[in-house]
């Protein structure tokens, strides 16, 4: 059996560092590595972190793979997508790959709406194993 859930967070971002082999181009392998504090209305209740790697790049078309994961009070949520590199990115969504604690076995997808620089609005429609 297993439990459905809707959590609605709040990002905002910490930090974000770019490592580009050429500042003026895109290039297989750059890196965004990012972190951002995560809210549940105006309480802080925890933060995320991944990493975009640029896998593909032909015909000026570039496509990342991100990995990233959660830290909550009540455990840990992993997530990744794959999708065309845009800055700043349109909404989109992300597998939840799976997660600790009370996100044991987690499954489903997150929405992300990156509203705004300082302001980005994750959905996430969650799956989680019943003990």
């Amino acid at each position: 059996m297993s439990a459905s859930k809707v959590m609605k967070l709040v990002a905002r971002p910490v930090r974000r560092e770019v490592f580009a082999k050429d500042p003026e181009a895109v290039s297989l392998g750059d890196r965004s590595v990012f972190s951002h504090a995560l809210f549940d209305g105006d309480t802080e209740v925890g933060f995320d972190g991944g990493v975009c790697t640029v896998v593909r790049n032909e015909a000026g078309e570039a496509y990342i793979v991100c990995n990233v994961s959660m830290f909550l009070p009540e455990g840990t949520i992993s997530f990744q997508t794959f999708m065309r590199e845009e800055f700043p990115p349109p909404p989109f969504y992300t597998a939840i790959l799976g997660g600790t604690g009370a996100y044991r076995g987690a499954r489903g997808e997150m929405h992300i709406d990156p509203a705004s620089p300082d302001t980005h609005y994750y959905t996430l429609h969650l799956e989680t194993a019943d003990d």
